[in-house]
């Protein structure tokens, strides 16, 4: 049972590794959902075979991705969070985040596991940034209660919909993070 990982807690979340027993039927459901997919890069669907690679991409080992299912605080499986494309020299990555479950949609669990994503980061992996995008309303809200600072707009960069969108860009810096930790 997914319980028994602990994984990493926030206030309303727990990251916990991936489990393809546990966490491949919602993921394939939700990739295959156009109100679901409408605000990601890659929202065409996904075949169960794509589905399984995806799965054995973030099951196996990799020192450059990290990918997290988020369980919500009856441990039900509500999305997947990760952190992608780090580059060790620059110390930077590139923050990804999917809340599938419609009925953990404004309750704050996106922003918690931002949150959670943002301390691993800094406090386990000793990055220095990470990186997001989004043309999502709501996604940037997360980003900014999550304290990331928005750097900037890519003009026309996503095309859905038979229209081009604007992309907000986001970034914190570990600075960021460790100054508005409490004092002990």
């Amino acid at each position: 049972m997914t319980d028994a990982f602990v994984g990493w807690k926030g206030e309303l979340v727990r990251l916990v590794p991936p489990d393809r027993t546990l966490h491949f039927e919602n993921a394939l459901r939700w990739m295959n959902d156009p109100e679901i997919t409408a605000t990601l890069e890659f929202n065409l669907g996904f075949s169960r075979k794509q589905e399984e690679a995806f799965f054995d991409r973030i099951e196996g080992p990799n020192d450059t991705d990290f990918t997290w299912a988020i369980l919500d605080q009856a441990s039900r499986h509500i999305g997947f969070i990760g952190l992608h494309a780090i580059n060790w020299r620059h110390r930077a990555g590139m923050g990804g985040i999917l809340i599938g479950e419609r009925l953990a949609w404004g309750q704050g669990h996106a922003t918690d596991a931002v949150r959670v994503r943002t301390r691993f980061a800094f406090a386990q992996l000793g990055l220095h940034r990470i990186n997001g995008h989004t043309f999502n309303p709501a996604m940037k809200r997360v980003y900014e209660k999550a304290g990331y600072r928005h750097e900037g707009t890519a003009r026309k960069m996503f095309w859905r919909d038979a229209q081009w969108y604007d992309v907000s860009l986001f970034a914190i810096l570990e600075e960021d993070w460790f100054s508005n930790l409490p004092a002990n």
